[in-house]
């Protein structure tokens, strides 16, 4: 237990400088010590609500959080992972591992892709209600809302049905289609961390039971390790950051679709 605890430190570490939860490697970590997948999502969502509560408050310090959208976004997400923890324990485990492992190579590719100015395109939209014009933290971006949200309920249904919180995808989709900058991006994804993976958290409780002392050690050193990670973040490169990232998403993706053979 304490191996695996200090692990999850290490893990949330190093996601945390990502804005990311950790569920795309919290998962593999428990099916690989023996821990069925039912539980190991519940304790999964449980860990990133709390490395997102973590990573939250310290981004907030920092100034990087885009408040206003985040809770705009927050609706979608969180209602989509609610559904998907609810609907998961009628699923096959065998089916919600390869949607977990594709969810993880689809989020790599986007990420790692160049991003492209979207905000000129957008701003010859004619209808003023379709694109909203955000200034925070430094940075200028267009948000069409009537894609960005459909897309960020649908990531989030599927996320929080495998018991992860979605950032590897929600992340590019306010990228590449919100505009918005990727270290901005990172920050704000922390907020929907807490609160999609709380509501899909709260969809797997109803349905599957909790071991609250596993979970509450591991949230601890999770914690720890989310908010130290959170802190170092801006010590690193935008591109060095993005290619990372990438290179996490495809080791999880592998490193689960060998558990689902092995």
């Amino acid at each position: 237990m304490i191996i695996l605890a200090l692990v999850l430190f290490a893990v949330s570490f190093i996601l945390a400088i990502f804005g990311k939860g950790g569920g795309e490697f919290y998962i593999p970590i428990f099916l690989t010590a023996g821990i069925p997948f039912s539980r190991a999502s519940a304790t999964s969502l449980f860990l990133i609500m709390t490395a997102g509560l973590s990573m939250m408050i310290v981004y907030h310090r920092k100034s990087l959080v885009d408040w206003k959208t985040a809770f705009i976004i927050i609706l979608a997400s969180a209602s989509g992972a609610f559904l998907g923890g609810l609907v998961s324990s009628s699923i096959n485990p065998l089916y919600l591992k390869a949607t977990f492992a594709l969810l993880l190579i689809v989020s790599a590719y986007f990420i790692s892709r160049p991003v492209r100015a979207h905000t000129h395109r957008l701003q010859k939209v004619r209808y003023e209600w379709l694109v909203w014009r955000r200034k925070c933290c430094g940075e200028s971006y267009c948000f069409s809302l009537l894609i960005v949200l459909p897309l960020i309920f649908l990531v989030a249904f599927l996320a929080g049905m495998v018991g992860i919180s979605g950032g590897g995808l929600i992340v590019p989709i306010l990228v590449l289609i919100g505009g918005m900058h990727l270290r901005v991006a990172f920050a704000t994804n922390s907020v929907m961390v807490f609160f999609s993976s709380f509501t899909g958290f709260l969809g797997h409780a109803i349905k599957t039971g909790i071991d609250w002392h596993f979970t509450l050690v591991m949230a601890l050193f999770v914690a720890s390790g989310a908010v130290l990670g959170a802190h170092y973040s801006s010590r690193f490169k935008l591109h060095h950051m993005k290619r990372a990232f990438a290179w996490i998403l495809i080791i999880a993706a592998a490193w689960t679709l060998a558990k689902i053979f092995v």
